[in-house]
């Protein structure tokens, strides 16, 4: 059983010489670079709505459901293995240098399903390509995260999406071409992790190792044993990894379901209602960025009770917060679709309600996967996840023939629910 205490000293590298973000500023930040970012990729599904039809944005969202959860198993949540690296085992090169490599077989494996399953090519490819950008990115922010800066996150957060979005935007109504939107999208993920990334991490690095030089500079770090090289890290994030992986293909499970059963335009439907609530998940994601290093501190400081309490506070404000949406979503949904996509999206007025229900519930998943990884609890959370994703592939095996996008719908909360369940036990058991 992982206990919150550490069984030795963190190795302690100076930081910076600023104060360092007060929690709330960090969860407002965190809330701006989430929500300005979730909001630029709502956009893009708008304005190919907008521009394009239905089967544009099916072939748009397939081209996210096959490439998230191929880049997202291979980023192997190094990210979040990168700030609970309380002990520093790893360099920060290290961790680039895997991502990179993980990312290229990340972009070669979206390649092969393409071509083995018929796929629409340009799209699919391109979009996986500007979600493996966005993960080379995403390991910089890591080390932001591990500093408390999440202002320097929202500047990158909020640069990408405005990026992707006009690069879309503009392409889409030059060319009238989904493919080339993709490549919008593609262009600005590029643009984002060069210019704002890589040099606010950068940055970051040289202000520590000045802190470093100055705090003593005779004396250098060095391990009392040989330090672990790439294969120690990748398999110390490989369970976590697959978890993450899985939990993604979880989420496209009932939009492969559709695609199979009824085709493009309703993937379409779906995705258009989805991506309204995806605003409230990369909310309470950004609570849980900002949650992961405090909690992480409190388990190496053996502050259990603390750890408990910071845990059970962020749940029910979760839980508030859901209830409110699930009644927005029942009282505006109708309007809200019609006026954002156009009159025939506002039929799926109840796929809404439900996606919104699916969303409270698998928000509190959020805190509880920060609170299992600050105990480096990655084992269990892939026995979890595999649990779920069989838990939905059931369901929508059952739902989707019988009532189509409501049924997707409904295969969401039920994964949701088995989700938030057995992720619940195992962090009770823990503490």
């Amino acid at each position: 059983m992982t206990q919150l205490r550490s069984p030795k000293t963190p190795v302690r590298h100076a930081a910076p010489s600023k104060r360092r973000p007060s929690f709330a500023g960090n969860v407002g930040w965190g809330v701006v670079g989430n929500a300005g970012y979730a909001l630029c990729q709502w956009l893009v599904l708008v304005v190919v709505a907008r521009l394009g039809t239905e089967s544009m944005v099916g072939d748009y969202a397939l081209g996210l459901a096959v490439g998230a959860p191929v880049v997202l198993l291979a980023n192997l949540s190094l990210r979040t293995v990168l700030v609970t690296d309380t002990f520093h085992e790893h360099p920060f090169r290290r961790y680039l240098r895997v991502r990179l490599a993980g990312m290229a077989a990340a972009t070669a494996a979206i390649g092969v399903a393409v071509w083995a399953f018929d796929l629409p090519p340009a799209v699919v490819v391109l979009v996986g390509l500007a979600k493996a950008f966005d993960g080379v990115g995403d390991i910089y922010l890591g080390l932001l995260q591990r500093h408390h800066d999440q202002r320097g996150i929202a500047v990158a957060q909020l640069a990408n999406g405005a990026l992707t979005i006009a690069l879309t935007g503009v392409l889409l109504a030059a060319t009238g071409s989904v493919a080339w939107a993709a490549a919008g999208s593609a262009m600005g993920s590029l643009i984002a992790w060069l210019g704002f990334c890589a040099p606010l991490a950068s940055r970051l690095l040289d202000a520590t190792a000045k802190a470093s030089l100055k705090a003593d500079p005779p004396k250098r770090h060095t391990h009392r044993f040989s330090p672990p090289g790439p294969g120690a890290l990748v398999w110390t994030a490989l369970p976590l990894g697959l978890a993450s992986g899985i939990t993604s293909l979880t989420a496209n499970v009932p939009r492969y379901a559709l695609q199979d059963r009824l085709g493009a335009a309703a993937l379409g439907a779906f995705a258009a209602a989805g991506y309204l609530v995806l605003t409230g998940n990369l909310l309470v994601s950004a609570v849980a960025q900002t949650l992961l290093p405090r909690l992480v501190e409190l388990r190496a400081a053996g502050a259990r009770e603390r750890f408990a309490a910071l845990v059970r506070q962020s749940l029910i404000g979760i839980t508030v917060a859901g209830v409110v949406a699930v009644w927005a979503a029942e009282l505006f949904g109708a309007k809200v679709l019609r006026a954002v996509y156009g009159e025939e999206y506002a039929d799926e007025a109840g796929t809404l309600t439900v996606l919104t229900i699916a969303t409270a519930v698998a928000a509190s998943c959020f805190v509880l996967d920060a609170a299992l990884s600050a105990v480096r609890r990655f084992t269990g959370q892939l026995a979890v996840n595999a649990a779920v994703l069989a838990a939905t592939v059931l369901a929508a095996l059952v739902l989707v023939p019988r009532y189509g996008v409501a049924g997707a719908a409904w295969a969401t909360v039920a994964a949701a629910a088995v989700h938030a369940g057995l992720k619940w036990e195992l962090l009770r058991r823990d503490l």
